[in-house]
């Protein structure tokens, strides 16, 4: 074996121990029992307690939600400036960072602030939470689908679309999101991780999400809660398996049609 498989090797062995090893050393303390024993007794009380599924769905919800507000705000975005002004695009590229320099309370203050003139239907309820989540996300998920928009080449598929007669709705429809799953997918993967991780806006806000509740059970029942958080472990890793996985097979059949 050469040495760049070697050092390849090397780098996945460390990767892979970095991520499993504290993923099996809380699964196995989430399992401990009286007198060494093993019990499943700290996610059999998980599954009883309604605070779990209530803030489970609460974060659901919004992470849904925030996926698809970001996927429209950032792909629309993208293709007006890769199409219509594309002396904006190092503008935008700058813009949209700003919310990983701006501090989390920041964004909070003002984005309640923006949007108080707003009907308490919006600004009392979780909604004014996926438009804080949606500026979070906002520098991760427009980079994500401004590359793969990027990697297009729109003028001929549009000039393309419209020389057949489809108007810009049937464009995108058929023609740009098509090409784009991958990096749309990626994107909403990434937007929905963190909303259903995220903690400080949920606490700020007053709202009971599921990482706001985890921390709650934390300071009393250390074996749930790291029980609770092995399984948000797992369900991130499957999450982020779909998504390569489904980025692997667009990126083989955009290769089939290529070729």
């Amino acid at each position: 074996m050469s040495r760049a498989r070697l050092l390849a090797l090397a780098v996945v062995v460390l990767v892979a121990a970095y991520v499993l090893v504290p993923l099996v050393a809380s699964g196995r303390f989430s399992l401990d029992g009286p007198h060494g024993t093993l019990t499943m007794s700290a996610y059999a009380a998980i599954v009883r307690t309604g605070a779990f599924w209530s803030s489970l769905w609460l974060s659901v919800r919004v992470g849904v939600a925030t996926a698809i507000l970001e996927l429209i705000l950032v792909t629309w975005t993208s293709l007006w400036v890769r199409l219509r002004a594309p002396r904006l695009a190092p503008l935008v590229d700058t813009l949209v960072l700003i919310p990983i320099m701006v501090p989390v309370v920041v964004i909070v203050l003002g984005v309640t602030s923006s949007l108080r003139f707003l009907p308490s239907l919006i600004t009392g309820t979780p909604a004014i939470l996926v438009a804080e989540y949606v500026v979070l996300a906002m520098p991760y998920s427009y980079r994500i689908v401004d590359a793969g928009v990027a990697a297009l080449d729109l003028r001929t598929l549009t000039e393309a679309a419209g020389s057949l007669g489809a108007r810009w709705s049937a464009t995108m429809r058929l023609v740009l999101v098509p090409s784009l799953r991958g990096p749309l997918l990626a994107a909403a993967a990434m937007a929905f991780a963190l909303s259903l991780g995220e903690y400080v806006m949920a606490s700020l806000l007053s709202f009971t999400t599921f990482p706001v509740w985890l921390q709650t059970i934390g300071a009393t029942q250390a074996t749930e809660a790291v029980a609770v958080s092995t399984l948000a472990l797992v369900g991130t890793v499957v999450l982020l398996a779909v998504v390569v996985v489904a980025a692997g097979r667009e990126r083989t059949r955009v290769a089939d049609r290529q070729a």
